[in-house]
């Protein structure tokens, strides 16, 4: 069985495009996507049409999909908070209203059994969509204690924008990076390709060249009226978190 496991497309569709032939090249039967789908992109909307057309065994909620249900609530306290608000009705002024209220049922976590695998899918942590498991960094005591007693084999989750393929406490971590743009320092759209036979996983990740420089182009005339677009810019340009 394969799978291409996506995660953090943030409405990149030229990224996305050339992921999904990628992995349909590759032979990829089945997809799972680990959240953050529409914001902070120009393209919300067809990410999302495209991405549904994949018939996704895991559709996972990221943080930023949450912004969608959070207008109305939003509290702004800074001059960055209103910038982000005018992002969020940005992408919501780009999608149909029954798009959004499908983009909201999606999970927070799911298990699933795939042959004699176990998987926990999640966007950050199976606690948080705001933090993320990294390889380079210990985890809390009371992290590893509560992902001790999930009694999984592989945790599947994104966030970070940094692939990554690890094991820490009998736990198997596999993040497939960013779709949409990545912070490890190459710009090409990353996702993961699982092989799963009986109780093996064999994890392959592919770093794929698409029209970078057309979506630069694009992002750039959109930041005179969203000026966080800044940060995908820079994102895009250099593979890094603008700091």
């Amino acid at each position: 069985m394969k799978i291409a496991v996506l995660g953090d497309i943030h409405g990149n569709i030229r990224a996305l495009e050339a992921v999904l032939k990628d992995s349909k090249t590759l032979g990829a039967q089945h997809t799972i996507f680990l959240g953050d789908l529409v914001f902070m992109g120009l393209d919300p909307q067809l990410c999302f049409d495209l991405l549904m057309q994949q018939k996704p065994l895991v559709c996972i909620k990221g943080n930023t999909d949450r912004n969608l249900e959070e207008i109305s609530t939003f509290e702004i306290k800074s001059e960055h908070d209103e910038m982000m608000l005018k992002h969020i009705k940005y992408t919501d002024l780009r999608m149909l209203p029954k798009s959004k209220k499908q983009l909201a049922s999606f999970l927070e976590i799911k298990r699933l059994e795939l042959e004699e695998v176990s998987l926990l899918c999640c966007h950050g942590t199976p606690y948080s969509d705001k933090q993320g498991l990294f390889k380079t960094e210990p985890f809390f005591p009371s992290l590893s204690k509560k992902l001790s007693e999930e009694h999984v084999d592989v945790i599947l989750s994104a966030h970070t924008h940094v692939p990554a393929d690890f094991v820490r406490d009998g736990i198997r971590f596999i993040n497939p990076g960013a779709v949409g743009y990545s912070f490890d320092g190459d710009v090409r759209a990353s996702y993961a390709l699982l092989t799963i036979e009986g109780s093996t996983i064999r994890c392959a990740h592919r770093r794929i060249e698409y029209d970078i420089d057309r979506y630069k182009m694009e992002v750039e005339h959109a930041t005179e009226g969203f000026p966080l677009f800044k940060l995908l810019l820079s994102a895009l340009e250099n593979g890094k978190q603008l700091s």
